[in-house]
């Protein structure tokens, strides 16, 4: 099990310390790595008081017009780009972008951005990948990584409040490998887990007394867009404000070059 320690790379070592190539390795021969710290735990219980408040009215077991039902007591929703939630370390944070532009190109974009709430009650959820194969089972093993998921838990993910199960290196698999065991490991409130969008994974039973929300962000190749988890005529894979672009940080507004309201990016030597 692999684990980055965020808290202790250095920012002028990003692009070439042992970290990154250690967290793309993992996903490449594993499907996921495990990034602690992403943001501090006061940042995390911040933001999770942000979400009640602002997000309370999807804290029931109805499905909305915008949100879609993916498991018992279980919703997947959209969060808009804004308050604590539109800090850049939040949805892109420095590392995780840096795995994600190594692995799905320097063009990679945020495809969509939100929550999957796990209401208290929750039971275990279906085992499942986050998309369709590309292609077909036989070839879509073999092919690199074309999308990534970052789950980062707002509340502490363990026994009690429930964790995501994984099958290692099932993201090479043609067909399920039923002597595989998965793993849950617990994640800190500010961390998060990064995988490839076609390893096998599952939510777990939230036996706790409250919800256990759970940032996401699908981060993918340009060209790519999820057609599975946004059938519905009300969900949104992005929501932001008419400022939320014009304040994004250079090193991040390519994540967004997708949209056709992004400003064009000043010339420069990188791609």
């Amino acid at each position: 099990m692999t684990r980055i320690d965020c808290r202790r790379i250095a920012e002028a070592e990003l692009e070439q310390g042992e970290e990154l190539q250690l967290a793309c390795d993992s996903i490449t021969r594993q499907g996921y790595v495990i990034c602690d710290h992403v943001v501090d735990a006061h940042r995390a219980a911040a933001l999770n008081d942000e979400f009640r408040s602002r997000y309370a009215a999807y804290l029931e077991d109805s499905e909305r017009d915008d949100t879609l039902k993916v498991g018992n007591r279980r919703y997947m929703m959209a969060i808009e780009l804004a308050g604590g939630f539109a800090e850049s370390e939040v949805y892109a944070n420095r590392f995780v972008v840096a795995v994600a532009r190594r692995l799905l190109g320097a063009d990679a974009i945020l495809e969509s951005y939100g929550a999957v709430v796990s209401l208290s009650g929750a039971t275990q959820q279906h085992l499942h990948r986050d998309g369709l194969q590309l292609f077909d089972a036989q070839l879509s093993p073999l092919l690199p990584c074309h999308a990534l998921t970052l789950a980062m838990p707002l509340v502490d993910m363990n026994a009690t409040n429930g964790s995501t199960a994984l099958w290692p290196a099932s993201h090479r698999w043609r067909v399920r490998d039923e002597n595989v065991a998965p793993i849950a490991p617990a994640i800190a409130a500010g961390s998060c887990l990064l995988w490839d969008f076609r390893l096998y994974h599952a939510g777990a039973a939230n036996r706790s007394a409250d919800h256990r929300p759970m940032l996401y962000a699908t981060y993918a190749r340009r060209w790519y867009r999820d057609p599975a988890n946004f059938t519905k005529k009300g969900q949104r894979r992005l929501v932001y404000g008419e400022k939320f672009l014009a304040g994004v940080p250079a090193d991040r507004l390519r994540l967004f070059g997708h949209l056709p309201d992004c400003p064009p990016r000043a010339a420069s030597g990188h791609r």
